[in-house]
């Protein structure tokens, strides 16, 4: 199933889902912990979860182990059952831990995903297990809407080493979502990325 999401008008969406915020990647080419970077006064990992929380009942951050747990009050912290397994494993933690049926969640290096993207995603989850951009034929999972019904499946792919979360599509019923302006998911990968971000900022870009 394809929803486009081309248009540009106003969405009006009951949000009745859980913001998970991924933070348990390894961050090799930036060097440093991604969820820890500078933006402002606060860190990239709050900055995201604070720009979508309006639109949730409920925020939750994944970590792949405890660290610095203090600075993410009063978000709910879960951690990963699996190490260095990717967003794979923060998916599952967040889903395990919802209060909601449906989570959005978003990695924490992705800061110019918007809450219309996030409405447009949990609302496109009815009737299947997730709901996923795919932009330019690429599908994004790491920025996607899950309902709980996707847990089993990976938690499966976990228990079976494949922790690809692009590969676990092939799994679940998907709405995929197209037409998406690609700017929404680009990613602070790399000391460049970051510096960008913080220079657009600076303008107002966001």
């Amino acid at each position: 199933m394809e929803v486009d999401g081309s248009h540009s008008g106003p969405m009006i969406v009951a949000m009745q889902a859980t913001l998970l915020v991924l933070a348990g990647g390894e961050s090799r080419r930036m060097g440093r912990t991604k969820a820890w970077l500078e933006v402002g006064e606060t860190t990239l990992v709050r900055w995201v979860a604070e720009r979508l929380a309006p639109a949730f009942p409920e925020v939750v951050v994944s970590f792949a182990e405890p660290e610095q747990v203090q600075e993410l009050l009063p978000y709910r912290l879960v951690f990963d059952r699996k190490r260095s397994a990717g967003p794979l494993a923060g998916l599952e933690a967040g889903l395990s831990a919802a209060r909601n049926e449906v989570v959005f969640a978003v990695a924490c290096d992705m800061p110019y995903v918007t809450r219309e993207l996030a409405e447009m995603a949990v609302a496109a989850t009815h009737g299947c297990d997730a709901a996923i951009p795919r932009v330019g034929g690429r599908p994004e999972p790491a920025c996607a809407a899950y309902r709980r019904s996707a847990l089993g499946a990976i938690t499966a792919a976990l228990d079976a080493g494949r922790n690809t979360a692009a590969d676990l599509a092939e799994e679940l019923e998907v709405a995929w979502l197209e037409g998406l302006d690609p700017d929404m998911f680009r990613s602070l990968n790399a000391p460049e990325d970051y510096e960008r971000f913080r220079r657009e900022l600076g303008r107002g870009d966001n």
